[in-house]
Order: C-alpha cells, then structure tokens, then sequence
C-alpha cells in the first residue's frame, strides 16, 4: 500500500471510531467539545454515516483509487473553513475547532504524500 493509500487508511479508522462513538455513546464525544448532551437519534444517524464514509475510505486505499485519494485530501481540506464559520456564528464552541485541525492535517498528510509519488505530475507534451 502506497503512502497516500495508508494515509487515507488510518483517517478511514479515524473515522470508524468516531462514527461507532456516535452511533453507541455520543454524548461522551459531544461533551468533550463543549457540545451539549443530546438523546435525540439525529447523532446517532451521524455515526452510521460516519461508518459509511469510512467504508469508501477504506475502499480507495485498499485499491490504491486515486482520483477517491486525490478528493478524500481536498475535501479534508474545506473542513476547517466550514468548522470556522460555524463557530464565528457561534453554532458551536471554538473546541470543535481542534477536529479540524485534524482534518486539515490529514489532509495535508495525503496531498503531500500523493505529491511525492508523482500523481500531481503535470502531463509534457
């Protein structure tokens, strides 16, 4: 498995074990972010989707997919803007900010790493 491959594997974990929180014990994950506790099923649905999405990720770095690498690094990048508006709207607290620094990193981590193994080469013709 390339490094690109791994560095979306390990994300897709991430992502599994967020999504099981989610979906078994979510108020242990919203508390840690200032989240307020809620018993409502919305989180809930949030994990299993959560568990879907690391499937694809799972998926595109067992085959080595990537054009599903190049888009898992640019959407882990829009993240962090996302997570800041909603906090300058003040529609969460500025802990959550902390989820997108990770994003953002991992997604640095794949950019960089499908960078060094050539797949941002620019066709000579």
């Amino acid at each position: 498995m390339s490094q690109s491959a791994i560095s979306v594997f390990i994300y897709g974990i991430y992502l599994a074990f967020i999504g099981l929180m989610l979906l078994f014990v979510p108020n242990v994950l919203l508390n840690l972010f200032d989240i307020e506790s809620t018993s409502e099923v919305w989180i809930r649905f949030e994990g299993v989707l959560l568990l879907s999405t690391a499937v694809y990720y799972f998926i595109g770095a067992k085959y080595e997919l990537i054009v599903i690498l190049k888009t898992i690094a640019f959407i882990r990048f829009t993240v962090i803007v996302f997570f800041t508006a909603f906090v300058l709207l003040e529609l969460v607290p500025p802990r959550i900010i902390i989820i997108s620094v990770i994003d953002f990193l991992g997604g640095a981590w794949t950019y960089l790493m499908l960078k060094k193994e050539g797949h941002f080469a620019r066709n000579k013709k």
